[in-house]
């Protein structure tokens, strides 16, 4: 008995240092591997146009968080609750992506943001999603932004997110002069790993006729985070950078997936359903927001409009320099059939 006792001692021994080995040697790949995206970078415009917006001409601009191509209706998240991880299939993210852009042909905008968009990631079954958009969108130039490079999560443990290389993208019709990339605030304790980078971009575009500039910023803030003074940092930093170029009179539009509602109700539990903080918004600028219909739901459980446990909110939206005339704002409602969120249109003016 106690040669059977001793054998299954050493057994179990061995089991538990193998895990500590895993799990030590994990988080010393993680360590070595996180890094953040340097900060100000120019970045490529990509099939470059000539032509120059103007002022007193009515423009669309659309807005979408397209989810990486993996949450269609049925989809519920593990980060909210519910069961799923990874996109079903690639064949399903292609299928997500066409939607995409068929909506986006649909409403054909003169400007739009997307936001959550992958090129290599285990959990959009490495479908190069910029590239597709492009492709498909030739009389539009684009510009693409890097997000975050997420080394290997081994979360869930059974079912792991894995890497990702995910970013946002600004396309349009006309000139685009220049773009940068700047950083925004993100946690620095262990819980980076799981919240990953985060940044917004400035595009500069030439106004025909006018030394002023239409300035699109596009960014997408943190969601799921465990320091709620990041989220109140992350907007202070993009309203700072948006403060210069409205105060020499330049026309600016933030297009972008806020997680912070800018219309309707909240749910001040959820972080990513909080009141926008409109008392420190950039002076000189105001929200235009959707109220026809929610912008976005919550994935712990399966769309279904007619489900009590389905959460609805609107993150999604504009913001807007008073030299800018809006009209037309409202979310495209798409039933949520390629992403968590719908789109949001609005039409607007540079006013002379």
């Amino acid at each position: 008995m106690k040669k059977i006792l001793k054998t299954v001692g050493k057994i179990v021994g061995c089991i538990i240092g193998l895990l500590i080995v895993i799990v030590g040697g994990y988080l010393i790949y993680a360590y070595a591997q996180y890094h953040r995206i340097p900060d100000d970078v120019k970045e490529a415009i990509v099939q470059p146009k000539t032509a120059q917006v103007e002022l007193g001409k009515s423009y669309k601009f659309m807005t979408w968080n397209i989810g990486y191509g993996s949450y269609p209706p049925s989809f519920s998240f593990f980060m909210d609750g519910g069961p799923d991880v990874r996109a079903y299939s690639k064949k399903a993210v292609i299928d997500a992506m066409n939607e995409d852009i068929r909506v986006i042909k649909a409403q054909n905008p003169d400007f739009g943001n997307i936001q959550e968009i992958d090129w290599q990631g285990d959990r959009s079954q490495h479908v190069d999603e910029p590239k597709m958009v492009s492709d498909a969108l030739p009389q539009y130039s684009s510009v693409l932004t890097q997000n975050y490079d997420s080394a290997y999560l081994f979360y869930p443990v059974t079912n792991p997110i894995g890497a990702a290389k995910s970013g946002i993208l600004t396309y349009s019709k006309y000139q685009i002069g220049q773009s940068t990339r700047y950083q925004l605030p993100i946690e620095t304790n262990f819980n980076k790993f799981f919240d990953l980078d985060r940044a917004f971009d400035v595009n500069i575009l030439p106004i025909k006729n006018s030394s002023k500039k239409f300035v699109i910023f596009n960014t997408h803030l943190s969601a799921f985070i465990k320091d709620q003074k990041i989220q109140k940092q992350q907007l202070l930093t993009l309203f700072n950078s948006m403060q210069k170029y409205v105060n020499i009179g330049d026309y600016v539009i933030c297009g972008a997936d806020y997680n912070h509602v800018l219309s309707g109700p909240t749910h001040p539990e959820m972080t990513w359903l909080k009141a926008f903080p409109t008392a420190d918004l950039t002076k000189g600028m105001r929200v235009v927001a959707p109220t026809n219909a929610p912008t976005v739901r919550s994935l712990d459980v399966p769309y279904d409009v007619k489900d009590p446990k389905n959460i609805f909110g609107t993150i999604d939206g504009f913001l807007v320099s008073s030299n800018i005339k809006a009209f037309n704002i409202k979310t495209i409602d798409n039933e949520f059939k390629s992403s968590d969120h719908e789109p949001v249109v609005m039409s607007f003016e540079l006013t002379k």
